[in-house]
């Protein structure tokens, strides 16, 4: 069978404060926020069929359901069907297959309800309320503001946050790890998934985290107070502090008190650090410019650390001009 490629393009004026759903099953969906009252969506199907007219009708069978009106927009994948494939069998009798990308440039205020289950999804930019559903699909939320709420089996969830965040996440076992310049409102509620913040936490905010066996790592900007509940929790601290209580009851005071963060768990357990990728690009950036670096090199090396794939200290090696051997 050959591959034949077809695209469906959708454009809505939602309003810069407009609602945006999107529903889909193992789709790759990339979004940018944009300025801007208009939504703009483009799915592609990569479709396996023997000539270019079955393309075409399994083409027609299964473009994206999309509803519109004031100030909505909302696009799904056909019947609620669990995969494209299984669409195809049922229509077609087994014959052909496809696979969907989806991409969209969305206002960056808008309110946002996206659902995948083994979709990967890329998010950047987006500003207002946003929700997010997945069984096993990751996603990466890039320079974001807002509120954010989680609802994740098994995917893994990386959120960098340009702007003051709130989140309320739901996990079973996926990981889920946030750099905001301040966190507003915490709120995870996860079973073997492990949680990692770097951020500066509102004094007047609610913080809480509940794992049975999940484990919590702090890059802490500024003071806070851990309530920590725990029958086999570990607690460990980088900076000056003061553990007080008994073992199944702790409190770990860093500064002079601060934000509560409650932690209660069957055996996570519970670190703190300074924090290291909140604070590592600013620096970064500011190594690469006194040292002439191209600004293509320097954004490379910025990803590569944004990634994980280099440490702090390689990082700066490089934006120094150093090779990678040195």
């Amino acid at each position: 069978m050959a591959t034949f490629v077809r695209t469906q393009t959708i454009s809505h004026k939602v309003g810069e404060r407009g609602e945006v759903t999107i529903k889909v099953t193992d789709a790759d969906v990339r979004l940018q926020g944009v300025a801007g009252p208009e939504a703009s969506l483009r799915a592609t199907f990569e479709i396996r069929a023997a000539t270019e007219e079955e393309a075409d009708r399994i083409f027609n069978a299964i473009q994206l359901r999309v509803r519109v009106g004031s100030g909505t927009l909302s696009v799904e994948e056909v019947d609620g069907a669990p995969s494209l494939g299984k669409v195809i069998s049922r229509l077609f009798g087994g014959v052909g297959h496809a696979d969907l990308s989806v991409e969209a440039d969305l206002p960056l205020g808008a309110e946002l309800h996206l659902a995948g289950v083994s979709s990967d999804v890329e998010v950047n930019g987006m500003r207002g309320e946003q929700r997010y559903a997945t069984v096993s699909g990751d996603l990466r939320l890039r320079d974001l503001g807002g509120s954010i709420r989680l609802n994740a089996v098994s995917g893994d969830t990386s959120i960098r946050a340009a702007e003051p965040i709130a989140v309320t996440a739901d996990a079973v076992s996926g990981d889920l790890a946030i750099t905001a310049p301040r966190l507003r409102s915490l709120r995870v509620s996860s079973v073997s998934g492990d949680v990692e913040l770097e951020a500066e936490l509102v004094k007047s905010g609610e913080f809480r985290i509940d794992t049975v066996s999940g484990d919590l790592a702090v890059g802490l900007v500024g003071p806070a107070v851990f309530e920590i509940r725990g029958l086999s929790t570990d607690v460990h601290s980088e900076l000056d502090h003061r553990l007080e209580g008994r073992m199944d009851r702790r409190r770990l005071i860093i500064g002079q008190g601060g934000p509560t963060v409650v932690f209660s768990s069957m055996s996570g357990d519970v670190g703190v650090r300074a924090p290291r990728r909140r604070e590592a690009r600013p620096a970064a950036a500011a190594a690469a410019s006194a040292q002439g670096l191209e600004p293509e090199a320097q954004l490379e090396v910025l990803r590569a650390l944004e990634r994980g794939e280099i440490d702090v200290d390689e990082a700066t090696r490089r934006l120094g001009g150093a090779p990678r051997d040195a």
